[in-house]
């Protein structure tokens, strides 16, 4: 997302673009460490593997050390950024560290989703401002950023619901899991307008349009669970390598459009 947001914002990306990209990797890593940390107990109840600490694979010792290192790597890169964005960057790393912690946003249903969002949002807004102004192109970019950024984390909580209903209460074990994918298929439509508000704004090139289609490889599948709750793994699985094919593309597509 931030180097999508420094090729939207239309100046030549220089070796600069490095910071913000290195901000952006660390922070992550810094609030997926402090997860883990915080969720060590409850996954240790569960059959949750993907946790390091609560399989022992890391101590609670060096995961504090790995989560340190990531911070100190953060605010060094964070002090490379501009001023302007060097707020920003320390908003990023509170809304890590409070997801899990202090505030545990990640209990606490609709403000789970909207953390997820805000982080993105913010590293996209990170990154079109280092390279143009805060400007309308800009807030269209980020509402996008935001939108799918929301909606990855419920497809997330769709893909842990099982486990989660019986720790904590997240936005999926509120609404269950239908409704969720419901509300997916609704924050994407909703990217529909503000996608040709940027192109009409000249932020991409209308060439773009022929890309369109590819929205299909991720709606079809959340259409298809929601009409048979047993294609969810299957489309949990489809969007996620997907995904990445489609983002590869897109990124392509713009950094050829500004040749």
């Amino acid at each position: 997302m931030v180097l999508v947001g420094a090729i939207l914002a239309g100046s030549s990306i220089d070796l600069e673009v490095v910071w913000p990209l290195i901000f952006s990797a660390f922070s992550a890593a810094f609030g997926f460490v402090v997860n883990d940390l915080s969720d060590a107990e409850l996954d240790s109840l569960s059959d949750v593997i993907r946790n390091p600490v609560s399989t022992n694979e890391l101590s609670k010792g060096k995961s504090i050390s790995v989560a340190l290192f990531f911070l100190l790597g953060s605010i060094v890169s964070l002090s490379f950024l501009s001023l302007q964005n060097q707020p920003l960057g320390l908003v990023v790393i509170f809304l890590y560290l409070t997801y899990s912690w202090i505030i545990r946003a990640k209990a606490r249903p609709i403000l789970d989703v909207t953390y997820h969002g805000l982080c993105l949002a913010i590293l996209a807004t990170i990154g079109y401002t280092e390279y143009g102004p805060l400007d309308v192109k800009c807030l269209l970019y980020v509402s996008i950023v935001f939108l799918l950024s929301s909606m990855s984390q419920i497809l997330q909580q769709v893909r842990d619901y099982e486990t989660d209903r019986t720790m904590i209460m997240t936005t999926v074990t509120l609404l269950g899991k239908r409704r969720s994918l419901i509300l997916c298929l609704a924050l994407i439509i909703s990217t529909f307008p503000l996608a040709i508000l940027l192109l009409l704004k000249g932020v991409a090139p209308f060439e773009l349009l022929i890309l369109s289609p590819l929205v299909y490889f991720i709606m079809a599948p959340i259409t298809r669970a929601i009409i048979n709750e047993a294609y969810e793994e299957k489309m949990l699985r489809e969007i996620r390598e997907r995904r990445l094919i489609i983002i590869g593309i897109l990124i392509t597509a713009l950094i050829l459009g500004r040749i």
